[in-house]
Parts: structure tokens; sequence; C-alpha cells
């Protein structure tokens, strides 16, 4: 089939094919076809080229994994196996020093070296991950964008988390944020600095061991863990856990003193009362509350100026519930914003008025159940 169509082609291009136009005594359209031919067979040569060079590197990387195999640095691990490993130490921090092992800290100290570094390492691996970076400063990026492009998803993420590791303890970075689909996965980070080096930045640690502090607790004391959850989970975490200060006044008779309490939620929030602002003291009171397992639920409210606590419990003795109004009465008047309690049965709901942002020279205004109790 011919198929005719009116083009415009500048002198430019007219000159390129002054040989063809030569070779085929001023025919445009024969001229044209020529070069279209010679095209195709550069394109597909080219193809031809890069897939020799593809072919030729596989043996050689085949050869380089079983040298490293003999040598003991590599081990050969079932698929199945790697991918249960990956997923059962997720939320788990990976040690300094074995990122080292991976990525030498004293061979790779810029940008580029490392990308490339990266890439010819999975190309060895076989795990078939593409590593880019836009970045912004060299050689300390203020801002860094790492772009993980393929391979197996459970891999990807356990390269993400020592690259990141490494690019956080050597170029003073921290994780900003963590984008991850089945084919790809982003890694910001941004200029930080921190004075303990011992330890990682919080941006890191959210993002890669929301676990690890938990189960290094587990490992100092694991026959108290174990106990302790097979308790909870035997009566149906129908248990609470609280202060053995607070327990003490409780089973005296005695309503726990503010300034204790106070200092459990300072403990929990990691600052000072009068560091927060209200929504964020609602929400840490929640997660206090749901923790202590004292009531059964808690519905919260953080819209300004709409804000309140729902506690809901399943006491049914008058007094229990008198003293529970006062207990968690008494953690809110620590934080100085003014409230109102009221209480029916199984449930107490606390209201706070509309206030300034700072509660330094506020005063609650507060309705003491403490009176109720003889």
């Amino acid at each position: 089939m011919i198929v005719r169509k009116n083009i415009s082609i500048d002198q430019c291009y007219i000159d390129k094919l002054q040989p063809f136009l030569e070779k085929n005594n001023g025919n445009l359209s024969a001229a044209i076809r020529d070069a279209i031919e010679i095209s195709s067979r550069v394109v597909e040569g080219k193809k031809a080229v890069d897939a020799e060079k593809y072919v030729n590197n596989v043996p050689q990387n085949a050869e380089i994994r079983n040298k490293l195999i003999e040598t003991e640095e590599f081990i050969l691990v079932h698929r199945t196996m790697f991918e249960w490993f990956f997923k059962k130490t997720s939320g788990l921090l990976m040690d300094e020093s074995t990122i080292y092992e991976l990525i030498n800290p004293y061979k790779f100290r810029k940008v580029p070296e490392i990308i490339n570094y990266l890439n010819t390492l999975n190309e060895k691996l076989g795990w078939k991950i593409k590593v880019s970076a836009e970045y912004q400063g060299e050689p300390e990026p203020e801002s860094f964008t790492l772009t993980f492009s393929n391979g197996n998803p459970s891999f990807r993420e356990h390269l993400v988390h020592g690259v990141a590791l490494y690019l956080v303890k050597q170029m003073k970075l921290d994780v900003q944020g963590l984008y991850s689909r089945s084919n790809v996965t982003k890694l910001y980070l941004k200029r930080f600095k921190y004075l303990d080096y011992e330890k990682v930045p919080e941006g890191f640690e959210g993002h890669f061991g929301s676990m690890d502090s938990t189960f290094r607790e587990i490992r100092k004391k694991p026959d108290f863990w174990k106990n302790l959850i097979q308790l909870h989970r035997q009566h149906n975490y129908q248990r609470i856990s609280i202060q053995k200060t607070i327990f003490e006044d409780l089973v005296s008779g005695r309503v726990p003193d503010v300034a204790d309490i106070a200092r459990d939620f300072e403990f929990l929030a990691g600052k000072p009362p009068d560091a927060l602002t209200l929504s964020e003291h609602i929400m840490i009171f929640k997660e206090l509350y749901l923790t202590d397992n004292i009531g059964s639920d808690i519905e919260v409210s953080t819209e300004k100026g709409r804000e309140y606590i729902k506690l809901i419990h399943e006491y049914y003795d008058e007094k229990v519930c008198e003293y529970v109004t006062q207990y968690y009465s008494n953690m809110l008047r620590a934080l100085f914003y003014p409230f109102t309690v009221t209480s029916s049965p199984n449930m107490i709901l606390f209201n706070f008025r509309k206030g300034p942002d700072s509660c330094a020279e506020t005063k609650p205004d507060f309705v003491d159940p403490g009176s109720l109790i003889p």
C-alpha cells in the first residue's frame, strides 16, 4: 500500500539527504526511503549490540556470584525463605555495622558513586532493582530523593532500609517520607543536625524501626513479657496496667495525686504539658487511656472550639464510677485547659471550652466530682 502525505522539510534536512538524492537521480521519495532503510538497520544493530552485552554480562555476573559464594561472602538462600525473613524483621532497625559490610563508608562518599555502586551491586545480586537519585547540593545535599524501581518488593524494602541508614549516618540526613507501591519505592530525605550520633533520628526510626524499642524490651525480660501477653490474651484483655503509686492510692481509698498523674502523662508525651496544644493533649490522653485499660472504649473530638473526650467503661458500682471519674479528672486538670465533666452510667464526658492555644496562665473551670466521695 502506498501512502501519500504532504510533508515539510527544512533545507538543512534536504542537505543531509543529498547523497541519497544523487544516488536516485533527484527522486526525493526514493531518497527518503533509502534513508529510512539505513536508519532502521542502525537501530536494529544497536539493539543487537545491547542484547549481546546483556548476554555477555549474564555469565560474567554468574561467575562473580559463584566466586563470592566460594569465599563464603555470599550464601545461597531460597527465595521464599528470604522473603519470609524480610517480612518477619520488618519494623526492626538494621545494625549500622551490617550496612557498612554492604557499602564501604571509606570508599563511597559522593552521591553518584553510591548510586552507581548500588546499581552494580543489584546486578551482581540478581535483584533487578534500579536505583536513581534527585538531590540538591554536592557533596552534602540538603535534600535527597531516591527512587527504587522494579525487583521483588521485600528485597526492595530491605535495600531501601539499608541505604537510608547509610545516608542518615554518613550524610547527616533524616527520612522525611516514604512512598511505596508494588513496583516502585521513593525515599525522601532532608538535611538534619542531631547531637547524639549513637542514635538514629526520629524520622528514620519512625519509618523503619517502629517495633525496634519494643523488641529490645522483650529481649531484656522475655519471661515477663511472655507471661504478661499470655495473661492478657487469656483474660480477653480485661486486665489493667497502672503505676504502683497510683494503685497504692486507689486501694487506700485515695484518689491519685495530680502531680503523679501528670508525671505519667509527661513520660508518655516526652514533653511538659505546657508545650502541647489541646488537640495533642487529647490524642495522648486517648493513647494513655487505652493503654491503662481501665475503661473499655474512648471517643474524642479535636475540632477547634468543640473538643471533648468521652470515656466508656463497664463499671456498675457507683463508688467505683466516682473514683474513675475523679482519677481522669485529675489527669486532665494537670493539663491546665478548662473543662467541665458530666457522667452517666458507663460514660464520662469531658467538654473543653474554646480557649487560647497556650494554657500557661489558664486555670481550669473544673466541676470536682471528688466531693461525691465520702
